[in-house]
């Protein structure tokens, strides 16, 4: 292939758009200037400390978070040991006592998490501590994105990208939670950067190659990589991925291996035992537009996952992947970095729409997508840019067509500033315009919260204002948080949380109607709440006092029609 240069300016490193010299060989050498490097820091510095202070009490521990606190800390006192206890715990029970717990989730985010905890829970509140490597994570991912889209594309892009990936309200909103999805995105975008380097150089493949790997110690969905970048450098870099495919290949089990202790014994039926449970793992319940799906009913339908793409990017931001998508798919020969990052978003959504794909909790199970999809909004602003005649200098001295781009840029950045302040701190809640808002995906059957993160410090005001000794029952909540919350003294310790066995004073219900059975449905349609916890008029946490008349009510309740009680209650609120 002939090298084809990304834009028509004739504009040096500083025009929001400069030619490319090597437009179809890897990654262009394109230097960033002292002005970008200063970008980027406060880039950083601002998403870093952004997510750590608006997260603090408004965004409460979810459901994962509980469930891998204990084993990551474990994990991370095993790592501490190894380096500076004077006995080395190598031996396969020693590995097996701080690794095995929780063996679904590999090496990578327990060792971040349950370090970052360790070491910070002396200086800051525990559940602050537990996220900080979620918001590093969140901030380098801005970082990375912005170098490689700047050296592929210039400078508008590189800015389009970044703010369009950053104000995503769901990506910012699992930025504050400690779990492994902000974690998977950067590993995934340090993949695909080494893997483009890799066409040039075989250091940078040796690279890839321990990324991948990487990739695959922080979540299992990462395996499908390899289905994304090879067919495309096949078809594109032929003669020259050859040092990538091996890296891949054979390099990156060798790295997941080293980089996960509890694969040092045992190797092969430990794999297939991590394997093992995500092929027998139950799908989890999800409500989607107005039928209960999983959990022994039908598995959720295959457009389950394009459905909430286009239901959660804000909408301005759409419009320029949209544009994105067109100029890969009119460039589909002569550009193929955009063909990468279209084939990219295409195939991880087409992965998880696959019959065999777990399907619930919103974005969350494809999050690698929106790393493809954010450049696509960048490819989109170039092509604007391209599209727009040239010259037309202003009298000020600025460039017409740069004015425009930037404006375009400010207009994104404006979308999705004001999609973030009005979804937070319930940014998982988050449903663009096409779904109506949040009112609208209730009205119409979705689920509007799945984590447990609402049950923020609001929440847990009102449950320490309840009587001393109070007998409460959770209802598609996992007990685990609320025990760490009393170990925390985020919350009175005579409160008795799932203790016991029924009538109980109060319940206290995550309004995710994929987890309702007979008491979640009474209590939700039937039960006077004490409070109701909503975001834009959608409830999302309600706390009701029961006791014995609520048992014998749901108890002798009859069976609710799934369909019906979710629109009938949308109507009602």
């Amino acid at each position: 292939m002939n090298n084809i240069p990304l834009a028509e300016s004739a504009g040096d490193s500083s025009s929001l758009f400069p030619p490319s010299s090597d437009a179809n060989c890897g990654l262009p050498r394109r230097q960033l200037s002292r002005l970008d490097g200063l970008f980027l820091v406060i880039l950083f510095l601002a998403a870093f400390f952004l997510v750590v202070l608006t997260g603090r009490g408004r965004y409460g521990l979810s459901w994962d978070e509980a469930y891998f606190y204990n084993p990551s800390k474990t994990a991370a006192t095993w790592l501490f040991r190894l380096f500076f206890a004077s006995e080395r715990p190598v031996s396969a029970g020693e590995i097996d006592a701080a690794w095995s717990e929780i063996r679904e989730l590999p090496s990578v985010v327990k060792l971040c998490l349950g370090t970052s905890s360790i070491i910070f829970c002396g200086y800051i509140d525990n559940l602050t501590a537990y996220r900080l490597p979620a918001a590093v994570a969140y901030a380098l991912t801005l970082v990375i994105m912005y170098i490689l889209m700047f050296q592929l594309f210039g400078r508008g892009a590189a800015l389009m990208t970044v703010f369009s990936y950053a104000l995503m309200p769901r990506i910012f909103g699992h930025a504050h939670i400690g779990a492994s999805e902000s974690i998977l995105a950067l590993i995934t975008l340090c993949v695909v950067y080494c893997f483009l380097k890799g066409l040039d150089s075989p250091w940078w493949s040796v690279l890839s190659g321990v990324a991948f790997g990487l990739a695959l110690n922080t979540k299992v969905n990462a395996i499908f990589l390899p289905l994304i970048l090879l067919p495309w450098a096949h078809v594109y870099y032929r003669k020259r991925y050859a040092n990538n495919f091996f890296a891949l290949v054979f390099l990156s089990p060798v790295v997941m291996v080293l980089t996960w202790p509890w694969l040092w014994h045992n190797t092969i039926p430990h794999l297939l035992e991590y394997f093992y449970f995500f092929v027998k793992h139950q799908f989890t319940a999800v409500f989607y537009f107005g039928q209960k799906y999983n959990y022994g009913s039908i598995l959720a339908p295959w457009h389950y996952p394009f459905v909430m793409t286009f239901y959660t990017i804000p909408p301005l931001t759409f419009f320029f992947i949209l544009v994105g998508v067109a100029a890969a798919v009119r460039d589909i020969r002569r550009r193929p970095i955009s063909v990468l990052f279209l084939w990219g978003a295409l195939m991880t959504l087409a992965i998880s729409a696959m019959p065999s794909s777990p399907k619930y909790d919103g974005v969350r199970l494809f999050i690698p997508a929106f790393i493809f999809m954010a450049p696509l909004a960048g490819i989109g602003c170039a092509a604007i840019y391209e599209r727009l005649p040239k010259g037309g200098v202003m009298p000020c001295g600025i460039n017409r067509r740069n004015l425009i781009i930037a404006a375009c840029i400010i207009i994104v950045i404006a979308g999705g500033i004001t999609a973030v302040i009005r979804s937070h701190p319930n940014s998982l809640s988050y449903y663009n315009i096409f779904a109506g808002g949040t009112r609208g995906a209730y009205n119409k059957g979705m689920e509007t919260t799945f984590w447990g993160e609402a049950v923020n410090d609001d929440v847990l005001r009102t449950l320490n204002e309840l009587p001393h000794g109070a007998r409460i029952k959770t209802l598609a909540l996992h007990e685990k948080v609320f025990d760490l919350l009393q170990e925390w003294g985020c919350l009175r310790a005579d409160l008795r949380i799932d203790k016991g066995s029924p009538p109980y004073d109060y319940h206290i219900l995550l309004v995710r109607k994929g987890f309702f059975a007979r008491p979640e449905w009474c209590l939700y349609l039937k039960w006077h709440p004490l409070k109701v916890f909503e975001h834009r008029g959608v409830p999302l946490v309600i706390i009701s006092k029961t006791g014995p008349d609520f048992e014998r009510a749901w108890s002798q309740m009859g069976g609710v029609p799934q369909e019906k009680a979710g629109h009938e209650k949308g109507k009602e609120g």
